[in-house]
């Protein structure tokens, strides 16, 4: 079900591609009369070319672009980057948001006891330093004087696909954009969202949050919770009580054994729904989300962006997170059946493989776009699904061969 979602999610795109000069959404507020003269970068063009992951030198990028989809007419990066400053970021966003609204409305997504597993976590993305990204996003480092933004993921810990994504300042916290995806979340209709967050997410102000909207949580305590650890040197299993504005909250403390040290976790879901042996297993699934971090910015090349303005980085940034939704669409996951283990949480919990460790010559590559491949029992991705994703990046006819092969607009 899950590749015919990858091929629904590229016809879409190309369909879009192919009716952005007419979206309300498409330009830039201000600028509503660009893109209504004949040009060799058209509006078309222009949308693809930013969809289109980023592999090689922009100038590159647009004379192999001009090659296989202009018959051989291409443009200069200097026209490219004028041009793409009149597209509006929000209409790149729709690609991602329309792919989320489509992979939502699956009824046939895993679950574990009916909730969606949804991890939570920040990165950092390396910008350029230019005066209007450092406003925008500030900077990182001991001098500060990187440009860094800050972006977060909410993500299906079982489907290993994303449901929101967010980009902000530096200055920003984890916090901040975890309060952006739970709207979101609620938005698109994820039905029992169960939140499962590093050690960088928990307080009393979001335990309380997520309790008052309806989302069920397993975080990991950080070290400063010196008083709940303490509190639990007893017992590895014990509810807290506590009253806030008239309302009482409880939630679980769970200590878990690693062998070498102890893991602390707090928890909304009953001792029924959520046994001690079977949270451990739960909270393991989160490193799903730095595995796809590892996706994007490696395979993805989230962090080469082709453009030194907010807007481009913005363009680039939900293209990446678009195209990284559908590349794990077409993934070809293995279950691990041998991580199966006894007991209810065989039965109601897939253990799907985590993305294993990239290597260019174990990956096969669409229009640019490296997918896993999966290391055994290996089934290359079908001619079907390969003609699709080719489609997406061809949304006008041939130009005629009389005309100039290198045009400056």
């Amino acid at each position: 079900m899950i590749i015919k979602m990858g091929r629904r999610l590229s016809e879409k795109i190309r369909e879009k591609i192919k009716m952005c000069k007419e979206s309300p959404t498409f330009r830039v507020p201000g600028h509503e009369k660009a893109f209504t003269r004949d040009r060799v970068l058209t509006a078309e063009r222009i949308a693809a070319m930013i969809i289109e992951p980023a592999k090689q030198s922009l100038q590159t990028r647009l004379k192999d672009f001009g090659e296989k989809f202009m018959d051989g007419v291409y443009a200069t990066k200097q026209a490219f980057s004028k041009q793409r400053q009149f597209v509006n970021p929000e209409f790149i966003r729709e690609f991602y948001d329309e792919g989320v609204e489509e992979l939502a409305r699956n009824g046939e997504l895993e679950t574990f006891k009916g909730m969606h597993l949804v991890g939570v976590d920040g990165t950092r993305i390396a910008c350029e330093n230019t005066q209007e990204l450092i406003a925008e996003f500030g900077c990182s480092g001991p001098n500060k004087d990187a440009c860094t933004a800050l972006a977060s993921v909410a993500y299906d810990l079982l489907e290993h696909v994303s449901y929101d994504c967010q980009i902000g300042s530096y200055s920003l916290s984890e916090r901040d954009l975890l309060d952006r995806h739970l709207d979101k979340l609620e938005a698109i209709g994820i039905e029992k969202p169960c939140i499962v967050g590093d050690r960088g997410y928990p307080s009393y102000d979001l335990i309380e949050t997520l309790i008052d909207r309806g989302f069920s949580f397993v975080l990991r305590l950080s070290e400063g919770w010196k008083n709940v650890i303490s509190w639990m040197h007893d017992t590895c299993d014990k509810e807290l009580q506590y009253e806030y504005k008239g309302r009482t909250y409880v939630f679980r403390c769970l200590k878990i054994d690693l062998g070498d040290k102890w893991e602390y976790l707090v928890t909304d879901l009953d001792r029924a729904t959520l046994p001690l042996d079977e949270a451990k297993r739960v909270y393991s699934l989160r490193w799903g989300v730095e595995t796809f971090f590892g996706f994007v910015k490696t395979e993805l090349e989230l962090e080469n962006f082709s453009g030194k303005t907010k807007n481009a980085v913005l363009q680039e940034f939900y293209a990446t997170m678009t195209l990284a939704n559908m590349c794990l669409c077409f993934c070809q996951r293995r279950r691990q059946r041998d991580c199966r283990q006894a007991g209810v949480f065989e039965s109601h919990i897939r253990a799907p493989s985590q993305p294993q460790t990239v290597r260019r010559r174990d990956c096969a590559e669409i229009p640019g776009v490296h997918f896993h491949r999966q290391q055994t029992k290996t089934r290359p991705i079908m001619e079907r699904d390969r003609a699709i994703l080719r489609k997406v990046f061809r949304t006008d006819p041939p130009r005629e061969e009389s005309q100039k092969k290198d045009a400056s607009r």
